[in-house]
């Protein structure tokens, strides 16, 4: 599995995330991004599904801020 964890600070930032897809609201980019560095901060392991659940709780957000 490729590893596309850090920036130069050791987050991920929009520009290295392994978004799957393409067409994301650029808001829920920069959201799934903050998300999924705040669950790898809490002990989450890298991979598919931190990606995955950061996104879903994203586009979640998303939904509740647009109504």
């Amino acid at each position: 599995m490729k590893i596309y964890r850090y920036d130069d600070h050791g987050k991920w930032t929009v520009n290295n995330f392994p978004f799957s897809e393409s067409n994301l609201n650029p808001n829920v980019q920069e959201k799934a991004v903050k998300i999924a560095n705040k669950l790898y901060e809490e002990g989450e392991p890298e991979g598919d599904l931190l990606y995955k659940k950061a996104v879903a709780k994203a586009k979640e957000w998303f939904l509740e801020m647009d109504g």
